[in-house]
């Protein structure tokens, strides 16, 4: 099973970040979007496992002693890896819950056995891959301004698969604080 720990998003967040993607699409020259049914804000990235019950004991371990929290959509932004541009919607708001939320997290998972990611953290919310857009376009983008918040109750595991070759995520455990 291909694993992640996310932050799922309401409907009325999904909307907007929604929102945001049709102006990049109209923007850009293409590339591969998200499916909206799909928008999360990524903590851990397992990969293949089968260790369900260690993820979800990590996670247990992890919301211990967090506050529920306010998360908002931040600005447009690229992220640049070689010669790849991932396309972002940036997250604010809370950040000093969300990164204690995701040390946490990082050392339950080790301590259950699971490697820790090995980059940075930078919360965001991913639009697309490999999207193509001139400097313009690049501009507008960051001109948006989103307009949602949310209130973090908890955190998912989910399970990533391909199906009728798009990629589909199932909830299989949630943990609330």
């Amino acid at each position: 099973m291909r694993l992640f720990i996310a932050i799922e998003l309401p409907k009325s967040f999904k909307a907007e970040v929604s929102r945001i993607q049709k102006q990049l699409k109209i923007l850009s020259c293409g590339g591969r979007f998200v499916p909206g049914d799909n928008f999360h804000i990524t903590l851990h990235f397992i990969g293949e496992s089968e260790d369900l019950a260690g993820a979800a004991a990590a996670m247990r371990e992890a919301a211990r002693g967090i506050r529920p929290f306010t998360l908002h959509l931040g600005k447009y932004a690229s992220l640049e890896r070689g010669s790849s541009r991932t396309s972002i919607l940036e997250v604010k708001g809370e950040l000093s819950e969300l990164n204690a939320l995701r040390e946490s997290l990082e050392s339950a998972l080790a301590d259950n056995g699971f490697s820790r990611e090995a980059k940075g953290f930078t919360p965001h919310i991913t639009l697309g891959r490999t999207v193509e857009h001139d400097a313009l376009a690049e501009a507008e983008m960051k001109a948006l301004s989103p307009n949602a918040s949310m209130t973090v109750f908890g955190i998912t595991l989910f399970e990533s698969t391909r199906e009728a070759g798009r990629m589909v995520y199932r909830a299989l455990h949630k943990e609330n604080f």
